[in-house]
């Protein structure tokens, strides 16, 4: 069902176009506010907008349309049944596809039909960058402060390809990544081009700019034209060039403090685009140093004052993926696992930006953790004159903390203790649990001290939990973020499909409780939604094992065949290698289990699993419950 933005201020004819169109077999998705059409479109992608002529702001809104996608079928619709059309001369400025002069009759829904129609065989023909734009994006969402550096670090983390559209300041930029390094940066801002920036940075005299635009209007890339003025050596002094100038791109896109951004998984454009080596994580920091506010990096390490912070084992590592300069390879020196992290601020009041930011970076790339070690017990010196309740006993007071520090920084499904195959039902019985362990009120005869605030938090965190879990629609817009942050991490493979990792949620479900076919049926389903994911197969095949009313032989077969197709997309998946081991024991072929059981321990020392799947099959303990 093709999908339509109306974006219509008038009350009256806004629900006169809604009925037409749903009537004509279309999903209408309504902004009654003109100026909000455009964050509306980046996040939703229909596939047409109609757009009010005479709405206030009408001009600017199809203008940051275009800017969100140059692309997209806008429809202006004019108002000629209350007798006040504007004529189709009003709609030149706003690049409209179309022209409707009234909603009351069948135009608008058959020009909607034929250009998107259109629209689909074009993108059919579409290759390279755009035919990986013009499809759906695996994920987006809103910029804030801080969330495009760690968008760039998932990137990396996951060593994902694709293209990562960051829409805001009325700028588009595109920053590509091959196997999660950024390799280049484009902007639809004519100053962040090579040539212009070199430009905007004064590195061009008169001469030279005149020079570099001949050369450009000639048709020569950016890179040949500055070459060709004699601004730049070929070879290193070209790649050095476009080093600079993609460095400097990511770092003010690191900074970038609102707007839209999706990503798109591919690596289509590698035809396309010249790409250049730069360390994928230094801009990050550099980046939220020279845009972001102390405040955001205080605000970001507030829950975390009275914690220990630490470097991890793969702290070493990261670091030569940043350059640190001196001053803060001194600061992280000086982190040696002792003071508190308002300790360590407090001895640093001198470098108090760079410190804090220093932090806050450590821990979002994960060189850094903080172990709590809990406030000393009792409240505030002279505190306890005016206290009229005993205080909450320390260790129940700790016990809360612990627990309200797992719940806020975990997932909306984390907080509330379900997964993302819950029902309306589970969440609201969770909402209630969760909600009223936490609620100040289950505190009343406690001084609870500095644990109101913390509270507070968890209260705040739940009930946003609850309000999107209970939204079919914002569920599933929440479920792609999160799927995106699982296959930038690894966790799975490129191309997550929703529908398939909820049949995969529900086929564990079933598991659990003993409805082995009802597993079998939804693990199948999930499998055959996304036949690229080797976790489902893997599971299947586990399931396979236990079909209730076949023959060992049969299961034994099924659950091979599910397994062997796991490996096929990763050989070293260690649910696939423990499944093979139990289905050749469970067949009676107990040389192959063994030596399916050695490999899976090979490959995954630290797997328990495939350690307890070896000494069974060893064993030769058929019939044992695997």
């Amino acid at each position: 069902m093709p999908r339509i933005l109306l974006a219509e201020a008038h009350a009256a004819t806004r629900e006169i176009v809604q009925k037409r169109l749903v009537d004509s077999g279309f999903d209408v998705i309504v902004a009654a506010d003109v100026a909000t059409a455009p964050g509306i479109y980046a996040t939703e992608r229909p596939d047409a907008v109609v757009l009010a002529i005479n709405s206030p702001g009408a001009t600017d809104a199809a203008r940051a349309l275009r800017q969100v996608d140059p692309r997209l079928v806008l429809v202006a619709l004019d108002h000629g049944h209350l007798e006040q059309p504007f004529g189709i001369e009003a709609i030149v400025t706003l690049k409209a596809n179309a022209y409707v002069e009234t909603p009351l009759g069948r135009e608008l829904a058959d020009r909607l039909s034929i250009l998107i129609g259109q629209a689909s065989a074009a993108r059919a023909r579409l290759t390279g960058v755009a035919a990986l734009l013009a499809r759906q994006p695996a994920a987006s969402g809103d910029i804030k402060p801080g969330v495009v550096a760690r968008l760039i670090h998932q990137i990396w983390r996951s060593v994902s390809d694709g293209v990562l559209v960051l829409d805001g300041a009325g700028r588009e930029r595109r920053i590509y990544f091959q196997r999660g390094t950024p390799v280049a940066v484009e902007s639809s801002d004519p100053a962040e081009t090579l040539a212009g920036w070199f430009d905007a940075t004064g590195r061009l005299d008169e001469t030279a700019r005149s020079a570099v635009q001949d050369a450009v209007a000639g048709g020569l890339s950016a890179g040949a034209a500055l070459i060709a003025a004699g601004v730049v050596e070929p070879g290193e002094g070209l790649q050095a060039a476009l080093r600079a100038h993609v460095r400097a791109l990511l770092v003010s896109s690191v900074g970038a403090r609102e707007g839209t951004w999706r990503f798109h998984g591919g690596d289509e454009f590698t035809a396309q685009l010249q790409p250049v080596k730069v360390l994928p994580l230094a801009p990050l920091l550099e980046g939220a140093r020279a845009h972001l506010p102390v405040k955001h990096f205080a605000d970001a390490l507030k829950a975390v004052l009275d914690a220990v912070p630490t470097r991890t084992a793969e702290c070493a590592k990261l670091i030569t993926l940043v350059g640190l300069g001196f001053s803060d390879q001194r600061l992280l020196q000086t982190l040696d696992g002792r003071p508190t992290t308002k300790g360590y601020l407090e001895a640093r009041k001198a470098d108090l930006k760079e410190a804090l930011s220093l932090l806050w970076f450590l821990s979002l790339i994960g060189a850094l953790v903080f172990h709590e070690t809990g406030p000393a017990a009792g409240d505030a010196p002279g505190a306890a004159s005016a206290r009229t309740r005993p205080p909450l006993p320390s260790d129940r007071a700790e016990a809360v903390r612990q627990a309200a520090l797992r719940i806020l920084p975990g997932t909306y499904f984390h907080a509330l203790g379900v997964d993302i195959a819950a029902d309306s039902d589970e969440v609201e019985r969770a909402y209630r649990e969760v909600a009223g362990r936490f609620h100040p009120d289950a505190f009343v005869d406690w001084e609870v001290g500095d644990l109101h605030d913390l509270l507070l938090s968890v209260q705040d965190k739940v009930a946003a939990a609850h309000r999107v879990l209970l939204s079919e629609e914002k569920r599933r817009q929440y479920l792609g973020f999160l799927l995106l942050k699982f296959e930038l991490a690894g966790v799975r493979s490129p191309g997550i499909v929703l529908d398939a990792e909820l049949e995969l949620k529900r086929g564990e479900r079933a598991l659990r409780g003993r409805h082995n076919e009802a597993a079998i049926a939804s693990l199948r389903q999930a499998s055959a939604l996304n036949p690229r994911e080797p976790e489902y197969l893997a599971m299947l095949g586990f399931a396979e094992l236990h079909a209730p009313g076949q023959p060992a032989g049969q299961r034994s077969a099924a659950a091979l065949a599910a397994a062997r197709r796991a490996l096929e997309l990763d050989p070293g998946h260690p649910r696939a290698l423990v499944v093979v081991a139990l289905a050749e024991e469970l067949a009676g072929h107990l040389d192959a289990a063994r030596q399916a059981g050695e490999r899976a321990v090979k490959v995954h020392p630290a797997s328990e699993l495939a350690r307890l799947v070896l000494a069974r099959v060893s064993r030769g303990d058929a019939g044992a419950n695997p």
